[in-house]
């Protein structure tokens, strides 16, 4: 084999793309290895990560994205509108982000791989072909695909989402729509005039064909709700969709992200932001490792991705579960029943908590640090900072009642907006 790589990506998707396209702009010897043939899919795409990628300039030029639309759900009792959503081709995507780490400098191998070995200088990835790749790290980016052989797992009941086109005929709304049924759930995107497509997440064992199983989710969505006829086109797409959670490893030389890291409930919605949040975060390891070497660097990145993990997919778990309970009308069904008391029983939000100050390990500057943070109600996990501002040091001023003048002076104009943002963090979203 040649000289090490500096940086190994195995998967494309989302997660592996942006974190192949931050290496080489940091000048990294990268090789991205994914097949490039995905199935064709729609996904949602929440408004802050279309945000984050616009702002990076790597939504330029692509055009598989269609809205933002509003998004209705029939959750528990009357229609909720608010939301909005892109929806985005993800085989078109993932292309899009994967050419733009190319044109960053990353190489590109048309394959697939797994981490063969791990040693002293870093690991060894073999590919599809027999080829021996030798890199200083590996980021593992291929989605559940990388829990193949796990022990250990914390894993829900076995879930499966069941999608394809369908034609739309009738009301044609340019909304998302989410509607509950005995069977599952569905999330009906109509961005186009005549198609829509639907997406059924259901338990991965039962009765009936996963054709039959679709229309029969179809149809009693329709029932639930006003829909357009919606006819199913063509071959479906059928994917593992169940929340899991492997265990946490602390070799540093192979980093798991997005999915590979914790698999998040689909319920809980912005799976592409947590991955895309992932690549930032184990980048910000990646950077934090190279400038301050030493085991006490190792010790932070350690715990920033052990508590992320964990936290990260028990909220999303629990997000989920708190959906599930809601359903009253499907609440002895069993596909409702299995998911009402998974992961655990504790609440998503400990009642009385209230605001507090703690300390993590957070991303300051691209690297990692331990500083303050701040615990609040709705975000339970930590606040660092609004926008500019110590998240801590805004709570302790306002509480000792310093002057908002002040604060502009201190902080500039976006301190004006702390007394707001402080009262929506007061009550738990759910």
């Amino acid at each position: 084999m040649t000289k090490p790589h500096d940086l190994i990506v195995l998967g494309g998707g989302p997660a592996g793309a942006v974190a192949a396209w931050l290496a080489a702009r940091d000048g990294l010897d990268v090789v991205l290895i994914d097949p490039c043939a995905a199935e064709d899919r729609i996904e949602g795409m929440s408004p802050r990560l279309y945000r984050w990628l616009e702002g990076q300039g790597l939504l330029a030029g692509f055009a598989g994205l269609v809205g933002p639309l509003s998004r209705v759900s029939h959750w528990a009792g009357l229609p909720a509108t608010g939301n909005a959503e892109w929806i985005v081709h993800r085989p078109a995507l993932d292309d899009h982000l994967r050419q733009a780490a190319v044109t960053a400098g990353a190489r590109l191998i048309p394959s697939t791989g797994r981490v063969e070995a791990v040693g002293p200088e870093g690991a060894t990835v073999l590919l599809t072909g027999g080829e021996l790749l030798a890199a200083t790290r590996v980021f593992d980016a291929r989605g559940r695909k990388a829990h193949a052989g796990v022990r250990d797992m914390r894993r829900a009941p076995a879930t499966l989402s069941i999608s394809g086109w369908v034609t739309a005929e009738g009301r044609a709304a340019r909304t998302v729509t989410v509607v509950p049924v005995a069977q599952g759930w569905l999330w009906i995107a109509q961005g186009w005039p005549d198609r829509a497509w639907v997406q059924f997440v259901t338990d991965a064992q039962s009765d009936g064909s996963p054709d039959d199983r679709f229309a029969a989710a179809i149809a009693a969505a329709a029932k639930a709700t006003p829909l357009p006829t919606l006819t199913p086109e063509g071959p479906l797409v059928i994917r593992d969709c169940a929340p899991a959670l492997p265990p946490f490893t602390d070799d540093l030389s192979v980093l798991p992200i997005g999915d590979a890291a914790a698999a998040g409930d689909p319920l809980s919605g912005h799976g592409q932001f947590w991955a895309v949040s992932g690549a930032l975060a184990a980048t910000a390891v990646r950077r934090s490792l190279a400038a301050r070497p030493g085991p006490e660097t190792e010790a932070l990145a350690r715990r920033f991705l052990s508590d992320r993990q964990s936290e990260t997919f028990f909220h999303q778990a629990r997000v989920g579960r708190e959906f599930a309970r809601q359903i009253a009308e499907h609440a002895t069904a069993p596909f409702w029943a299995r998911r009402r008391d998974f992961p655990d029983d504790l609440p998503l939000h400990p009642p009385g908590a209230g605001f507090r100050i703690d300390r993590a390990v957070v991303v300051a500057d691209n690297l990692l640090e331990e500083r303050e943070i701040l615990r609040t109600p709705a975000t339970p996990g930590g606040i660092a900072w609004f926008g500019t501002i110590p998240a801590a040091d805004a709570w302790r001023a306002l509480e000792d009642r310093v002057p908002l003048t002040d604060l502009v002076a201190r902080w500039g104009q976006m301190a004006e907006h702390l007394p707001d943002l402080l009262r929506q963090e007061a009550s738990p979203p759910y």
